[in-house]
């Protein structure tokens, strides 16, 4: 807690006489210009995060409107896994069949 104070202080605290000769207050302070640099900075970091999600939405989008990404958010499989036949009930509402791992039948 005493360390948060201190630098709070240090921060905050004007500076009086304590520069070498011939410097000034304004010589080692950012500024405004420091301060526009720093705002231009920050806005373009938002404006290219925003312009990325955007872009991820729309591939997104067409992934599911071509049926790409139907599979994947069903849970079933992705892209270049091997796909499996559901199990489906027969008509006759007898046990489906389950293909068997012997291979000679």
């Amino acid at each position: 807690m005493n360390l948060l104070y201190s630098l709070t202080l240090t921060v905050t605290s004007p500076i009086e006489g304590d520069l070498k000769p011939g410097l000034e207050e304004g010589d080692i302070t950012p500024g405004l210009l420091g301060f526009l640099a720093t705002l231009f900075l920050a806005l373009c970091v938002v404006f290219l995060i925003r312009d990325m999600v955007k872009r991820i939405r729309r591939v997104r989008y067409r992934a599911q409107v071509t049926g790409e990404g139907e599979e994947a958010a069903d849970g079933g499989p992705v892209d270049g896994a091997p796909e499996t036949a559901p199990d489906t009930v027969p008509a006759d509402g007898t046990e489906p069949r389950r293909p068997s791992s012997n291979p000679a039948g």
